[in-house]
């Protein structure tokens, strides 16, 4: 087993807090007639909501400085190779605008909690970061295109699933709504350094949500997603499931594709804070991969 660097999820949180007072400074002073973007980023697109589920590779194609903690309670399906239990997922995410299209972008850490039927432990999630560029922005036609790449380290704990491989992924996410429709949707490509330890995995995801009550100070938006895996490739691992949205296990897994539906509410206060709640349910055999049902609340505080 890899040695654990326990500092560096300690040393992204300090970060995240730092990135917080910064942001929250930032806010304070007037704004200024040459304003590059730094930190308040792109405007015109506050009536969006953000994605809910898969939030690790769902990236959302808006650009702002901001915080987002999120909580997962993931299910097994019993008859699966993971024979039963959950994982539980505690973590923070953060993004920072450098210009009004530019952004830094840290989307996994955080801590696991496994009980499986095979695997019972806890430790430190993988590290991945990232930028993104909204390349198209078109506030008249409510459209907006962003591409962008991250970086995952295996750094994380290997009890929980974690720290098997490094991985790149680059990915284009685009947003287009219509008075209180939004869509949104992302198309990812994971490639592990290794192809012996990680897979090649393909992801799609799709997001709509609808304003009951806009021009609110607390806007209330029901929301509807869908999400797709596809292991494009196997690795050198004989296990028979893949790793989801969660690790990547350089497996074989029974089936190539996975689906599954998540169906919650954003709410929004004053344009700043968003809470989100979503139940997610597979489409797919259950049993197949590690995908049976999940739960997934954010809280977002924007910059």
């Amino acid at each position: 087993m890899k040695r654990q660097d326990s500092s560096s999820p300690l040393t992204l949180l300090a970060c995240a807090a730092l990135l917080a007072a910064a942001a929250t400074a930032q806010d304070a002073a007037a704004p200024k007639a040459n304003d590059n973007g730094f930190l308040t980023g792109l405007r015109g697109f506050e009536a969006f909501h953000e994605p809910l589920g898969q939030p690790i590779y769902f990236e959302s194609p808006f650009n702002d400085t901001g915080l987002r903690a999120l909580y997962l309670k993931h299910e097994f399906s019993d008859q699966s190779t993971m024979q039963g239990g959950d994982v539980t997922i505690y973590a923070l995410q953060a993004r920072l605008a450098i210009t009004d299209r530019f952004a830094f972008i840290a989307t996994k850490d955080g801590y696991s909690e496994m009980e499986s039927g095979i695997l019972q432990d806890e430790g430190w999630n993988d590290l991945a970061a990232g930028f993104k560029y909204v390349a198209v922005a078109d506030t008249k036609e409510n459209f907006v295109l962003t591409p962008g790449i991250r970086y995952m380290a295996e750094n994380g704990h290997r009890g929980i699933l974690q720290g098997g491989v490094d991985e790149v992924s680059p990915f284009v996410s685009v947003g287009k709504g219509w008075d209180r429709l939004h869509a949104l949707a992302n198309l990812t490509l994971r490639l592990p350094l290794d192809g012996d330890d990680g897979n090649t995995v393909g992801h799609w995801d799709l997001h709509f949500d609808y304003d009951v009550n806009p021009g609110s100070d607390t806007v209330v938006a029901p929301l509807f997603e869908l999400h797709g895996v596809h292991y494009l490739d196997d690795g050198a691992t004989a296990l028979n499931v893949g790793g989801l949205d969660y690790t990547n296990l350089g497996s074989q897994p029974a089936e190539s594709m996975v689906a599954w539906a998540g169906v919650g509410a954003r709410v929004e206060i004053q344009k700043r804070f968003e809470i989100g709640a979503c139940y997610e349910f597979a489409l797919t055999d259950p049993d197949d991969d590690i995908m049976d049902t999940r739960i997934t609340v954010d809280f977002i505080a924007r910059w």
